[in-house]
């Protein structure tokens, strides 16, 4: 399992989070954390790249995303589509 702090970017502000994911076999599992809640998640993996999808239940709602992500020198980035508007996401706070 890779374990990384995360920083997520939102329409609605910036917020600290986790990212954990297993890669194997083409496979990606693992969970994804930010503002108290979190969600499982199942995907696919080429190379440095994965894409993986999931459910954050939310005070709001369940929030259903699409991701995709790369993990590349230590660090991993990427982007989430919602219904709530695209939200990236990085182990860089820069980026």
């Amino acid at each position: 399992m890779e374990n990384f702090e995360i920083f997520v970017r939102s329409p609605f502000g910036k917020y600290r989070g986790t990212l954990s994911v297993r890669r194997k076999d083409g496979r990606a599992d693992g969970v994804i954390s930010f503002l108290h809640f979190s969600s499982d998640f199942t995907g696919t993996v080429s190379g440095e790249d994965f894409s993986f999808s999931g459910c954050l239940e939310t005070p709001v709602g369940k929030i259903a995303y699409e991701a995709r992500a790369t993990i590349a020198d230590g660090h991993v980035s990427g982007s989430a589509k919602t219904r709530l508007g695209t939200m990236s996401f990085s182990s860089k706070e820069g980026k």
